[in-house]
């Protein structure tokens, strides 16, 4: 990651929103699983061992108190992932039913 987006805030404070969709949109990972509009099983299992590769790196650099911190981060940020596909897959489906 630059390090210019390593110093940017993950937040504005202002409008309640992380700016993790500006960042991620601009990640190299990324732009390779879309660049052919499908993203395959095989992305995202790569995608799973990028994410492993950085967590084993992490780990050992924080404490305790901060590693529960960042554990509960990462599992609402899970959560947040999760209600925002449903949230889409229901929006597709009902436009779906809609056009039948």
């Amino acid at each position: 990651m630059e390090e210019a987006s390593a110093r940017m805030s993950w937040f504005d404070e202002g409008q309640g929103l992380t700016h993790l969709s500006e960042y991620f949109q601009r990640m190299e990972s990324w732009q390779q699983a879309i660049a052919d509009g499908v993203i395959t099983p095989e992305e995202i299992r790569e995608q799973a061992q990028r994410v492993i590769g950085l967590l084993k790196e992490v780990e050992p650099l924080v404490d305790a108190a901060e590693r529960r911190t960042i554990t509960e981060t990462l599992y609402e940020m899970a959560v947040l992932g999760a209600m925002q596909t449903s949230a889409v897959s229901a929006s597709l489906r009902t436009a779906a039913k809609g056009e039948t």
